[in-house]
């Protein structure tokens, strides 16, 4: 009986004592690690906030979407939380058993989706300012150009001839000072003038961005302005075929568009591919009270991408071609001085014909681009890796002017061009090492530039190497992060061809360092500070140095200047962003500071050539700064009503000397774009049964009058400012079980009638009126 009392006194004690070693005795030294990732995309998720509960303690994941909390004990279950902003909150609860990898999967609230910028040189994410292509964009300019598509984006306007073709402008730079990006490799086409539009079709990318600022020396020197990233979607997980089929037509041109992708996975392979394509057709386009004569188009791209995947490997394939036809308006091409003088007086084209046809006549250009490319990764370690890639790239152009009389030369065209691009690129890059990563790399360019017909630029053949080097710094949690990097890059050309009964043959030679340097502070989990200045440079073209004749496409004549010297520049972001519970809301102040600059500089006077009367182009180099501000907005006001406010001001200046001056003297550069404003209401319906956005927003675009001209004055005078509204409608359903997307796009909603600064034939026609635009995809799994 004695005993039995005792054993009950001192049961609870031994209890304690036997719990008390077993959590001696307890490992919690365990790491927990894991992967956040957009469930859409598969893309990581960086600063996302993993909190584990029981022990109140919390760590955000890194730019690759890893996370790791240290120190958690064994066989104790813990309950996982993982926040981001924009996303649907996930919790799980798990048992350490061991140095557990938890993924988690989250999806974006239906009510503000967004294409996720993944696109970049190496594994570093970029610290200078970024536009992001909303996803809802995305899908309304699809069946556009691209340069249509990024003119949605603050800082970002487009360089236009005509209405059918376009290339992007980067706070204010455009042409060989901005980088097209498309699948980790540079777009190498003609890029001279600014009717040479990208050969790249949108329907293949699922994310596009545009990264402000000198980007050197991530993309080379065709970036010192920045870059525009196109990254088509991740291949297919699952085994089986899946795809999606998209169409759509527009009022303007009465022009119809389809595209489609087959996606397929073999079944217990690591093999997937891809076969997409996309046809296009358009006729005329139509201003408000007229045609514009000979503005239709064709166009047919044709792409494929397989992947093979091991453990270690991962090889990837890339074909594609793009066939583009553009008709150009047969207003601007005049005989004489009288008629060219009387055409720009004019308000309306001169020798336009005024009606509707799909006809493509003379003046146009018929352009090939082809792509093959070869990628690899390989996995040395869990921290590095190695990554390889070589690429040709074939680039056609054919431009027919038009012909007076009948001559052998009807059926041929009046210039023809030919380019040849072989790039290889090597890296070695390396994941967090006591809290750097970064990579380092070479890259070899060689291009071969024939001639075949018209002389308006030489043969020649190009060389170029590069090497280098970037670091990124940031210890979690620190809200701090620093990034620097450099590289060097030599080019040569050798130049031997007869340019207009002028012989030529040289070597031009330049090599120089690009560096940047950037921090970024995230105040909270709301705003984020970046400041990221860079210095970059890029050796005149040779159509810069050489070129001197008529420039078929936007109806100039145009020389250049063979004692041009590299161009240099200092350029400084601060970039300011905001985002939490659905408000976002950012602001970019630059200022580049542009040593040696080069553009072309319009005369006050006409050449007239065999071929006709054309406004003459000299190029001119002087140094240069423009500055400015980028803002974004998008802000709830009550329930599911919205304002979307963007706004870009730009002010770019030369330093000139007339020749009684001792000292230079500040005067407007030419040819940079006009401040611009957007200011849009947006009303979000209940989401589909998947997830789906359905939205209506309307939005109204003012472009100010550019009175920032050169003081030697325009052929003609600066178009004033216009105000046009837009509608936008988004309505997302399923159809059985498969995601159908509709859509209504109307720009120039109440045709008003203006012209466009940036706009090489504004001298001649209006830009075009009402255009109503229909669209459905079709998504298959």
């Amino acid at each position: 009986m004695l005993k039995s009392t005792v054993f009950r006194q001192w049961m609870p004690s031994l209890f304690l004592v036997a719990a008390a070693f077993h959590m001696a005795a307890q490992d919690c030294r365990i790491p927990l690690r894991g992967v956040v990732t957009d469930a859409q995309t598969g893309e990581p998720l960086s600063y996302a906030t993993v909190w584990v509960h029981e022990v109140a303690r919390g760590v955000l994941s890194d730019d690759q979407g890893r996370f790791l909390m240290p120190d958690l004990c064994r066989g104790t279950a813990y309950t996982v939380e993982v926040r981001h902003i924009g996303c649907v909150h996930q919790t799980q609860v798990v048992e350490l058993t061991a140095s557990t990898v938890l993924s988690f999967a989250l999806s974006h609230d239906a009510l503000l989706p967004q294409v996720v910028v993944s696109e970049r040189a190496f594994t570093p994410p970029s610290m200078q300012a970024e536009s992001r292509v909303s996803k809802e964009d995305l899908a309304g300019a699809q069946g556009l150009n691209l340069s249509e598509t990024l003119r949605r984006l603050p800082g970002v306007s487009a360089l236009q001839t005509g209405a059918t073709i376009a290339k992007p402008v980067i706070q204010g730079l455009h042409s060989n000072r901005i980088a097209i990006v498309q699948n980790n490799l540079a777009i190498e086409g003609q890029q001279w003038g600014s009717e040479h539009a990208p050969e790249v079709d949108p329907f293949t990318a699922s994310t596009i961005s545009v990264v402000k600022g000198a980007a050197a020396v991530r993309y080379g020197v065709g970036a010192m302005a920045g870059a525009v990233l196109m990254e088509p979607g991740p291949l297919r997980k699952d085994d089986g075929w899946g795809g999606w089929l998209s169409i759509g037509g527009y009022s303007n041109g009465r022009a119809g568009v389809v595209s489609g992708s087959a996606d397929h996975r073999v079944a217990g392979t690591g093999l997937a591919f891809r076969i997409q394509g996309t046809a296009k057709r358009g006729g005329n386009l139509r201003a408000p009270d007229y045609w514009l004569g000979n503005t239709g188009l064709a166009e047919f791209n044709l792409s494929g991408m397989a992947s093979w995947k091991t453990a270690r490997w991962e090889h990837s394939v890339n074909l594609s071609r793009v066939d583009q036809q553009f008709g150009i308006l047969r207003a601007a091409h005049l005989g004489n001085l009288t008629d060219l003088e009387l055409a720009i007086q004019a308000d309306t084209p001169r020798n336009n014909r005024d009606i509707f046809t799909y006809a493509i006549d003379r003046p146009y250009q018929d352009v090939q681009h082809h792509v093959a490319q070869y990628r690899f990764t390989h996995l040395l370690s869990d921290v590095w890796r190695i990554k390889g890639q070589y690429a040709l790239q074939y680039n056609r152009r054919r431009e027919f002017d038009v012909v007076r009389g009948a001559s052998s030369a009807a059926a041929k065209p009046q210039q023809t061009f030919w380019l040849y691009t072989h790039t290889v690129d090597a890296s070695a890059e390396h994941l967090p090492v006591r809290h750097w990563q970064g990579g380092a790399g070479v890259q070899v360019l060689y291009q071969d530039n024939q001639v075949g017909r018209g002389g308006l630029i030489p043969d020649f053949t190009s060389l170029g190497t590069s090497v280098w080097a970037m670091e990124r710094y940031r210890r979690y949690p620190s809200p701090w992060a620093f990034e620097a990097g450099v590289r060097y890059d030599y080019r040569s050309s050798d130049v031997a061809p007869v340019v207009m009964l002028t012989p030529i043959d040289t070597t031009v030679r330049f090599g120089n360092l690009s560096g940047t340097v950037g921090v970024a502070y995230h105040l909270g989990s709301a705003i984020r500070i970046q400041l990221n200045s860079g210095y970059a440079w890029r050796p005149p073209t040779v159509y810069e140095l050489f070129a001197r004749g008529v420039h078929h496409g936007t109806a100039t004549y145009e020389e250049g200047r063979s004692d041009l010297r590299a161009e240099r520049s200092w350029n400084t972001q601060l970039h300011v962003e905001y985002e939490k519970d659905k408000r976002q809301a950012s602001v970019t102040v630059f200022r580049n500071r542009a040593m040696d600059f080069i553009y072309l500089d319009p005369q006050q006077t006409f050449v007239l050539t065999i071929r006709g009367a054309f406004p003459a182009y000299f190029y001119a180099q002087s140094d240069a700064n423009l500055q400015g501000l980028d803002a974004q907005v998008n802000w709830p006001l009550w329930g599911r009503l919205a304002l979307e406010g963007r706004g870009s001001i730009l002010r770019g200046y030369r330093m000139v000397r007339d020749s009684a001056e001792a000292s230079p003297h500040p005067d407007w550069l030419p040819l940079m774009p006009a401040d611009r404003y957007q200011l849009g209401l947006r009303y979000d319906f209940p989401v589909g049964d998947q997830g789906q956005p359905r939205f209506l927003r309307i939005s109204t675009t003012h472009i100010l009058h550019q009175g920032r001209i050169p003081e030697a004055g325009l052929l003609k005078a600066a178009p004033a400012g216009a105000t046009f509204l837009t509608l936008d409608v988004g309505y997302a359903l399923t159809v059985g079980r498969q995601p159908v997307e509709l859509g209504l796009m109307i720009q120039n909603l109440t045709n008003v009638r203006y012209r466009e600064y940036m706009n090489f034939f504004r001298f001649f026609a209006d830009e075009p009126g009402l255009n109503a635009g229909i669209r459905a995809r079709w998504t298959f799994s």
